[in-house]
């Protein structure tokens, strides 16, 4: 009787173990099963609202690697959600498959995710990249980290999946709708595969025979059941140049604004080059002729066939305010012109006042005026139809927004050039130093046109201190010989134009990039410590004691007769917390590593200022080699802000100056930003200081008064630009392909 009980444990035992051991039985946690669900993946899941930060890998202590009911009950034991959420009937160690799992799932975010932080989507995958925590699914509608091993899921399968703030925390099944991945460029059909373009990567399908006929261009293709069932090809195509783009709209030359379909893919098919995918911001505004692919009345690919030809830019003529709309605009032409208003073509008599807001009355379209003679001019009126403005060579357009009309000048680039430098450096200065700042102007102009930062307004740049000055002073003849003298020349470094940065004096030294605290700054190795007094020393002004002995000594050099060389002020804190409070929050929302808040020891950051208190006091912190301070530290009581980058921190010290007090004995009232970060704060008493400084500002590049000082010495334009930027070339811009057709002017 005994052996035969034991026979019976023993079978009963095996017949456990086998029962356990089938729970297990296809089970890897590397791959995709609708049967398991991994552990890991239920624990990403759970990460949303309050429960983000549980330590869910030791609420769910069990040995198995993936979800049984045991596990399931003791999650909604913790949830406080046992009695509401019904789990199937199934041994406690059975494993849940996954159609359970996302049935209880879905209930306890519907009771719990209020803020529905968890969303699903259906998605074709179609990479999985490698990355330091997991992988990277590449999918038709953008990119999802993800804690997956890069072989769990099967690239060309749809998948819906758990999204949690732009990730991928676990995945419900596989769709079996169809997914499309739209605006492909599909580049070659060949012994049944299919090789196209999508997201700046190149991908190789097997495509199926009924598909044999596809040809090359752009597509939407069709998955499903992991295969590609359906090419749909786009055919229709219009040409025209680009004059402005916004996140809704595409505005093309003779076709005026058309919906896009969102992020517009574009392809390079140059000839003689392979095909490859390139973003918007290669297509020249209004430089470049390129085809439009057009599906459902919407924009949705652009083509580039040929090289841009550099021929205008377009600037942003800012209001009085300096904002770039205006609530009226009046225009005036020297002599007869045509105007435009979509496909409407009218004449104009010279000298007739326009009244812009009439010719849009009944609907937004362009509008543009062009005089009929290359020497004609156009200028801004008020309504009486006094000219309030120099003229403008080349075309003016006007646009309609919501907020008001922006004014936009399309003019010739060399003729740009003739409007900058009298706006940026007095032509009275020795002509070598206009020919120096024509270089640069040049130089700098090109990397914005190559931007076109202004884009949604149809322009390139605008006419500020922001990009450069243009034509606030006339152009003579002393300036027109000096672009006309360097024309074409740019400056390059390491093969690439350059951002020629240039600015009114320094003190004696210029600055690097660092002063703007860059994330890359070998892009800017062009830009070094250049000393411009005379004899040349090298003094590091980076010690307190060493600059302030430095700024307060009388200097000689090659604009130390300017005024601004050297200054100072008297600042007051007191009473303007409010005001210093405003600026930092304001520049932290700007650039949130530029102006970082911490706790009272300076070490653990801190989102708010709201509970620091009050301004206890201000002093440098650091200051670079050349003099100039990097990072500003401002205490309080409760906390503490650090400040880094020129511009930041000339703006929070020059709101406690009253005035500035220059060499020559003048002085600058109501003052909102320090002349230059060269400057140092001698602590006078209670949030009260004395500052003594020098220079006109940031204090990069080429002082302009310091080049018009080395051209009095005999030294030509191409030695000074050599002498402040290091390491370039001076080349025409005739050598880049998109200038090599331009004809001469």
């Amino acid at each position: 009787m005994k052996r035969k009980i034991g026979l019976l444990v023993i079978l009963l035992l095996i017949l456990c173990g086998m029962l356990l051991a089938g729970t297990k039985k296809g089970y890897h946690k590397d791959v995709y099963s609708e049967h398991y669900v991994p552990v890991e993946e239920v624990q990403d899941e759970l990460s949303f609202s309050i429960y983000k930060e549980m330590d869910w890998e030791q609420i769910l202590l069990q040995k198995q690697e993936y979800l049984t009911k045991k596990a399931a009950s003791e999650i909604l034991e913790f949830l406080g959600l046992k009695d509401y959420i019904q789990l199937p009937e199934k041994s406690e160690n059975a494993a849940l498959d996954r159609g359970e799992w996302n049935a209880v799932y879905t209930e306890i975010l519907a009771y719990l995710d209020d803020e529905k932080t968890v969303t699903t989507q259906d998605l074709l995958l179609m990479d999985v990249i490698e990355s330091d925590s997991g992988c990277i699914l590449v999918t038709n509608e953008g990119d999802y980290p993800s804690k997956f091993g890069q072989h769990f899921l099967t690239a060309w399968d749809n998948y819906r999946l758990y999204l949690l703030d732009g990730k991928c925390v676990g995945i419900a099944g596989i769709s079996e709708e169809e997914a499309e991945v739209y605006n492909t460029y599909i580049k070659a059909v060949e012994d049944g595969t299919l090789t196209f373009l999508s997201g700046g990567a190149e991908y190789e399908i097997t495509m199926d025979a009924s598909e044999k006929d596809v040809t090359e261009g752009v597509a939407d293709l069709v998955f499903s059941n992991g295969k590609l069932q359906i090419v749909r090809k786009k055919e229709q195509e219009i040409g025209g140049k680009l004059l402005s783009y916004d996140e809704n709209t595409i505005e093309i030359e003779g076709y005026g604004r058309i919906s896009h379909t969102g992020k517009i893919p574009v392809y390079e098919l140059l000839e003689g080059e392979d095909v490859t995918e390139s973003s918007i911001s290669k297509v020249v505004l209004g430089n470049m002729e390129v085809s439009y692919v057009i599906g459902e009345e919407e924009v949705c690919a652009i083509l580039i066939r040929t090289p841009a030809v550099i021929e205008n830019i377009r600037v942003l003529l800012l209001a009085d305010d300096g904002g770039r709309f205006r609530s009226a605009v009046y225009l005036k032409a020297d002599v007869d012109a045509s105007i435009k208003f979509g496909e409407t073509v009218s004449d104009y008599a010279a000298g007739t006042l326009l009244d812009v807001s009439t010719w849009f009355t009944e609907r937004d379209d362009t509008f543009s005026i062009q005089p009929a003679t290359e020497n004609g001019k156009i200028f801004l009126c008020d309504e009486a139809g006094n000219t309030i403005s120099n003229g403008y060579s080349g075309s003016v357009e006007v646009r309609r927004y919501e907020e008001g009309y922006t004014v936009v000048n399309s003019v010739p680039f060399e003729t740009y050039l003739t409007a900058v430098v009298p706006s940026e450096m007095p032509s009275t200065y020795e002509k070598e130093a206009l020919k120096a700042q024509a270089v640069c102007a040049r130089s700098y102009a090109y990397i914005q046109l190559m931007r076109a930062d202004l884009a949604a307004f149809g322009a390139h740049i605008n006419d500020s201190t922001s990009y450069q000055v243009y034509n606030k002073v006339e152009a003579g003849e002393a300036s027109r010989q000096a672009v006309e003298e360097t024309k074409h020349e740019v400056m390059t470094y390491a093969d690439e134009v350059i951002e020629a940065y240039y600015f009114s004096t320094s003190m004696g030294y210029t600055d690097t990039a660092e002063v703007w605290n860059p994330e890359e700054m070998e892009n800017y190795g062009y830009l070094k410590k250049v000393c411009l007094n005379t004899p040349e020393t090298d003094i590091d002004l980076s010690d307190e004691k060493t600059f302030l002995d430095y700024i307060r000594k009388p200097q000689t050099g090659f604009d130390s007769e300017i005024k601004y060389y050297r200054w100072s002020a008297q600042a007051d804190f007191n009473g303007k917390e409010a005001g210093i409070r405003q600026i930092l929050e304001n520049r932290h929302s700007i650039s949130p590593r530029n102006v970082i808040y911490y706790e009272s020891n300076g070490k653990n950051e801190t989102d708010s200022m709201a509970d620091f208190g009050k301004l206890k006091g201000i002093e440098v912190e650091k200051r670079s080699a050349s003099g100039s301070i990097l990072t500003l530290r401002l205490s309080y009581e409760h906390g503490m802000v650090k400040v880094f980058s020129e511009y930041n921190i000339r703006k929070v010290l020059g709101l406690g100056a009253a005035n500035i007090a220059y060499q020559d004995g003048s002085e600058s009232a109501e003052v909102t930003i320090l002349p230059s970060a060269f400057a140092s704060l001698v602590n006078e008493a209670d949030e009260t200081y004395t500052l003594y400084g020098g220079g006109y500002g940031h204090g990069l590049g080429m002082s302009q008064n310091g080049a018009n000082g080395l051209a009095k010495t005999g030294m030509n334009y191409q030695d000074i630009l050599h002498f402040f930027y290091k390491d370039v070339s001076i080349t025409s811009l005739t050598e880049k392909s998109e200038f090599a057709n331009q004809d001469d002017e």
